[in-house]
Parts: C-alpha cells; structure tokens; sequence
C-alpha cells in the first residue's frame, strides 16, 4: 500500500508543469541581444500558451524562425 502511494506521487510529479510543451528551441542568436533573445521567447511561449492543446508541436519553433532567427534545436 505504502509502495503504491510512493509511485502515485512520482508518476503525478512527472506529469507537473507541463514544461516540455513551452521550452523554446535552441537558436543562434547572432546580432540579438540577450534581451531581446528573451522578449522574442516569452512572446512566442505565450503565442502558444494561448492555443493551449490546440495548435501543432513546433508553433515556438515556428514563430522564432519569423522573427529571423536560425533553429538549431527544434521544439514545441
């Protein structure tokens, strides 16, 4: 019984946060600021926050590359 609860929680912790679904890409920032690198990524994070599960897995990706910059690790 104990054991039970033990993997409830750590399965139900896994599952917290959602984080892998907003993690921007990896970019090569030439010419940006560092500033400016993190507005574009909160802006295109809370892009696709909006569209909660609606919308395809690359639209952070996506909105990145319209802002110029060059994608060398793509994410959601």
């Amino acid at each position: 019984m104990r054991s039970a609860a033990l993997l409830s929680l750590l399965l139900l912790a896994g599952c917290g946060g959602g984080h892998g679904r907003y993690e921007p890409p990896a970019v090569d920032n030439y010419g940006k600021s560092p500033e400016q690198l993190a507005k574009d990524q909160h802006e295109c994070i809370e892009e696709k926050r909006a569209h909660g599960f609606v919308g395809d897995a690359g639209m952070i990706t996506a909105c990145m590359e319209r802002r110029g910059y060059a994608i060398l690790t793509p994410k959601g």
